[in-house]
């Protein structure tokens, strides 16, 4: 993903609630969450953004998505 394509991503990104809390898509459509709130899911998608751009080109993008959510969940 470059780097014109994450600020595509990161500007439409939509966040919806489901039965387990607040959510975000990955730009390779994965549902990533649930965070308690809608304000923790936009903060984690920031946070996702800028792992993905200090990615740029060394890995896929599902890669990293499944990493961010694996770390975010051993986190608490």
């Amino acid at each position: 993903m470059n780097s014109q394509q994450l600020r595509t991503w990161f500007r439409t990104i939509e966040f919806f609630k489901g039965k387990s809390g607040w959510y975000f898509l990955s730009p390779d459509g994965l549902a990533v969450g649930p965070y308690v709130t809608e304000r923790i899911a936009q903060q984690q998608a920031a946070k996702l953004a800028k792992t993905l751009h200090r990615l740029e080109g060394q890995r896929s993008t599902r890669d990293a998505v499944l990493e961010f959510t694996i770390d975010a969940y051993a986190a608490g």
